[in-house]
């Protein structure tokens, strides 16, 4: 072995190996990209198709295939048809004559998972100065060829999982339209009216007919529930009118609160306004929204809460106490992480205004992502940290409903595409505001029923989690066996070596000479 590579092979920079082709006058920004079009454009994104163009001018001139690399982003990409190239970071290199392309975009694709990550910085200058093998012509092929056979039934594994993982999706979705078309609790709500209709004839009276607890459908407002998935509560479900009137009632008793409090403060500042009543549903608003069962209805989200404030913009300060304030960076799976949290100076009235409490919500505000704006993430306990203007805080109404039945709501197909509709979007940031959340419908149960369905969601969604993680580490296992048979196949070890084959260094040597004597023939 010379250099860790077989005698028969070579060693060179990868600069030696390639063409670097210019497109200074032909990169595309991506603001120009197309849905469609006659020509592809090949950038440094993870999509192989990063958008279309309909310019004939843009495309590259170069033989293929070629090979496109991602400054930036280290992608590689083999490419063996027409293309316009992206306009940030994107390397073009026309494999050498002596080098089977796929066999250099394979080496290429080995060489740049083991670059040192600099970033979003440059990692093309790294790359073209890395070593890199040149094995003989006809091992070359044999290299190749073994490779695809070992990719293709480590793709169909691969293909086997993400779909296995997609369908995990779907299962999600699955289940909280389930849970929120009552349709999860089903047994929960038939127990606790069986339980009803016992419980009257132990004293004496008459047990319910079966048309008074037979389920219908319902737009009205929720009725309440009960928190033992076993149904273990007699108390009789709360009607429609009842928790409207408890809504109503947590409105007026928290107005005559602020009005104490104005009245307290020798009425500095607006007199606090008197609630109004819960408008009902118009026939338009109930035609867009699906039957729910008895004991469930239809509210605006905004009737739920106490109110809803924006983050703090401070983004530093000279004076003040060092706090906690949550970036979306500390948010892991809807859920804040403090494990490598940002502090900032805040002042006491600061502090009071923006800390953050138990049973709270922080909507994503903004951000880039359409996927992720508009989600909750859901404060499970008093925490020493106040939240940035990258999120709108909303605080509930005591009792009425679960701040967890919330975050899952918000979640659904119905709420993510009234987000998608009504959000705004500008200079590649996506943003929704109180007022648009706070006119978005919720299906609301009793808040007994609430705690059962958030209880077996987030049981049947960590079993999920669990099969989701397997496959993640199953996908990971087999990115490393593709790492592994690449790693094989540049030191020569992953097909046996033929004695035949013309070296390396004679196939360079004979190249040379033909190019020398192509170059004399054309001499005038």
């Amino acid at each position: 072995m010379m250099n860790g590579f077989p005698e028969s092979w070579l060693a060179m920079t990868l600069s030696d190996a390639v063409i670097n082709i210019a497109i200074t006058d032909k990169k595309i920004p991506q603001k120009e990209y197309l849905r469609e079009g006659a020509i592809p454009i090949i950038d440094q994104g993870q999509n192989y198709i990063g958008g279309y163009t309909d310019e004939k001018e843009k495309v590259v001139d170069c033989e293929l295939p070629t090979i496109v690399f991602g400054d930036h982003t280290r992608a590689v990409k083999f490419v063996n048809r027409p293309f316009a190239p992206g306009a940030d970071g994107v390397k073009i290199m026309q494999p050498q004559r002596f080098f089977n392309p796929r066999l250099l975009e394979y080496f290429i694709r080995h060489i740049a998972a083991h670059l040192t990550d600099h970033g979003y910085a440059r990692h093309y200058q790294h790359l073209v100065k890395s070593t890199i093998p040149l094995p003989p012509t006809n091992e070359q092929h044999r290299i190749v060829a073994k490779i695809e056979e070992l990719f293709s039934e480590l793709d169909k594994g691969v293909e086997y999982l993400k779909t296995a993982q997609a369908q995990l999706k779907v299962y999600r979705q699955a289940l909280l339209k389930h849970a929120f078309e009552g349709k999860l609790t089903v047994q929960w709500r038939e127990q606790r009216r069986a339980k009803q209709s016992v419980a009257p004839a132990k004293a004496g009276a008459q047990p319910l007919n079966d048309m008074d607890s037979r389920p219908t459908p319902s737009r009205g407002l929720a009725l309440r529930g009960n928190d033992e998935v076993s149904g273990g509560n007699d108390k009789p479900l709360e009607t429609a009118a009842d928790l409207l009137k408890r809504i109503q009632q947590e409105r007026v008793q928290r107005y005559q609160q602020q009005l104490a409090d104005w009245e307290a403060s020798g009425k500095q500042g607006s007199k606090p306004k008197p609630p109004k009543s819960l408008p009902s549903l118009t026939a338009e608003e109930l035609v867009e929204l699906s039957e729910l069962p008895e004991g469930w209805g239809w509210v605006k989200f905004g009737e739920l809460t106490q109110g809803s404030q924006n983050g703090i913009s401070k983004r530093k300060a000279e004076t003040g106490k060092e706090f906690i304030v949550l970036r979306l960076a500390d948010i892991v799976d809807q859920r804040p992480s403090l494990d490598s949290p940002r502090t900032i100076r805040l002042t006491e009235e600061e502090i009071q205004n923006y800390v953050l409490h138990k049973d709270e919500l922080l909507c994503i505000r903004v951000n880039g992502s359409p996927d992720l704006v508009g989600r909750m993430v859901l404060i499970s306990a008093n925490i020493e940290a106040a939240f940035c203007d990258h999120f709108i805080r909303f605080k509930l109404l005591t009792g009425i409903c679960s701040a967890g039945f919330l975050r899952h709501f918000f979640d659904t197909h119905s709420i993510r595409r009234y987000v998608e509709l009504n959000k705004i979007s500008s200079a590649g940031q996506n943003t929704v505001n109180q007022e648009m959340l706070s006119s978005a419908f919720v299906a609301i149960c009793g808040i007994e029923e609430q705690k059962v369905i958030v209880q077996l969601l987030e049981e049947k969604f960590s079993e999920a989690d669990q099969l989701d993680q397997t496959i993640t580490t199953a996908l990971q296992q087999a990115e490393a066996l593709r790492q592994s048979i690449l790693k094989k196949a540049f030191s020569g070890q992953l097909v046996p070596q033929d004695p035949n084959d013309e070296p390396a260094s004679e196939l360079l040597a004979r190249i040379k000479a033909e190019r020398v004597v192509n170059k004399a023939i054309i001499k005038p």
